[in-house]
């Protein structure tokens, strides 16, 4: 994950630009996994639990520390109800 910018006295995000809303330019599959883990309201615990994984891992992944293998990725959409497409950001 990116370190934050500092602007002034403000840092500013580097997923939505200040703007509080993901940019799906700049989000990563670890942001789309954290998006989609808060929509279904679900903990990173219950999560690791669904896919297998530790609360450690999950916090990895979401912080863009961690990769996924495309069979892992199908689990995680499986546990969070959506699309694998769901948790792939659209490139332009």
């Amino acid at each position: 994950m990116r370190a934050p910018r500092k602007t002034g006295l403000h840092v500013k995000c580097p997923h939505c630009d200040g703007t509080g809303k993901l940019s799906l330019e700049r989000a990563s599959v670890g942001d789309m996994i954290l998006a989609r883990r808060k929509i279904a309201k679900m903990t990173q615990e219950t999560l690791a639990l669904k896919v297998g994984r530790s609360r450690a891992q999950i916090a990895n992944i979401e912080g863009g520390r961690s990769d996924l293998p495309i069979k892992t990725l199908m689990l995680f959409a499986e546990a969070l109800d959506c699309s694998i497409h769901d948790l792939i950001p659209e490139t332009r």
